[in-house]
């Protein structure tokens, strides 16, 4: 285990200190919630146009999925691990924000809960461009977690993996009772 853990660390550095004053902007906006406003108001219409009444379950089957993935990062494992962040253990975190946000970081919460939003609309929404984009997306805001010094890389996997569960677990129920 000991292993992973400095494996991680390294990792976590060989990302974090590799940024530059050019890209600090950029990975900002990645990170903020409000930057996805344009996405999320673009997938609404795309799945309203494509799906038309069975649009309203999709969206709420969403809404879940991203509750749960917000929810469960933070009661299951961040509360359960209570893993620091490495803004708070590290005076050479190249902090690019002034904010390291909460206590704990295991798992991230962001990569959660865009692994579950691409993994859910990519799946029910059926196509393969789409979830590929997302999937990206989803692949950007997490690493710029670990850019902005606010999360370890396998924070990052465990929040992937968290909301890539989260939502097939819904999509699977959602397919399986087609409300």
């Amino acid at each position: 285990m000991e292993w992973l853990i400095e494996l991680d660390k390294i990792c976590f550095h060989l990302i974090n200190q590799s940024g530059s004053n050019t890209w600090d902007s950029l990975m900002l906006f990645t990170s903020h919630k409000l930057s996805w406003t344009p996405l999320y108001i673009l997938l609404i219409y795309l799945i309203i146009k494509e799906k038309g009444k069975e649009s309203i379950w999709i969206l709420i089957i969403i809404g879940i999925v991203i509750t749960c993935c917000d929810l469960g990062s933070v009661h299951l494992f961040k509360n359960t691990f209570q893993r620091l962040r490495p803004c708070h253990l590290f005076d050479e975190v190249r902090l690019v924000s002034e904010k390291c946000g909460g206590q704990y970081g295991f798992i991230s919460s962001h990569a959660s809960n865009v692994f579950g939003l691409a993994t859910v609309v990519g799946k029910l929404m059926n196509r393969k461009i789409l979830f590929l984009v997302l999937f990206i997306w989803a692949s950007v805001v997490a690493y710029s977690r670990v850019y902005l010094g606010v999360h370890y890389p396998f924070d990052i996997l465990g929040g992937m993996l968290w909301g890539t569960f989260v939502a097939l677990i819904f999509v699977s129920l959602y397919k399986k009772n087609k409300i």
